[in-house]
């Protein structure tokens, strides 16, 4: 899935919050070390701040927030993970961690505490999503990329078992709310 097949089901917001005209995704990419996906950068500069489907927050590297913007998200996150992978092994994070490969890298997270992430192996473009449950030690992947799990998450095509069972709850949940 694409982000057209994403905002058929979410539209977008007519004027997306925190997104330059002109984004430096380089300068992202060379404070991370690491190339973004495609869809990822498409998401961001279509749906900018906000929260998806009433659940979901994507971290978007020009908020101003430093709990909304990527990189001091991919920080605190990475930084939390690999002291748990430190403490409790691979029971707690059985991934490497980014700057690892492949390694998880912070996306996103939702209402309840847990994180979504990219599991970094092979091109961007096909880097699977893991949801890490917040207070526990669940995982769950999906071998699509963020937008296509975004989609199918809203439209009830997957189910993220980390999840309440009742997300989505159409057609409430299909909006996006602006940060």
């Amino acid at each position: 899935m694409s982000i057209e097949q994403l905002t058929a089901i979410v539209p977008s917001p007519a004027s997306p919050t925190e997104v330059p005209a002109e984004p430096d995704w380089k300068e992202i990419e060379k404070e991370l070390g690491i190339a973004l996906p495609l869809d990822y950068r498409d998401f961001v500069s279509t749906y900018g701040s906000g929260l998806l489907g009433n659940f979901i927050r994507v971290f978007n590297p020009f908020a101003s927030s430093e709990y909304l913007a990527l990189i001091p998200s991919v920080e605190r996150i990475c930084k939390v993970r690999r002291e748990l992978k430190a403490t409790e092994g691979d029971e707690e994070v059985p991934y490497g961690i980014y700057p690892d490969s492949p390694g998880i890298l912070p996306w996103g997270n939702d209402e309840n505490g847990n994180t979504l992430y990219w599991l970094t192996t092979g091109h961007p473009e096909t880097w699977p999503v893991i949801v890490g449950e917040g207070r526990g030690r669940v995982w769950q992947q999906f071998d699509m990329p963020m937008t296509s799990f975004l989609a199918a998450a809203l439209s009830g095509d997957i189910e993220c078992t980390i999840w309440p069972a009742e997300f989505p709850n159409p057609p409430e949940d299909f909006i996006f709310e602006v940060a």
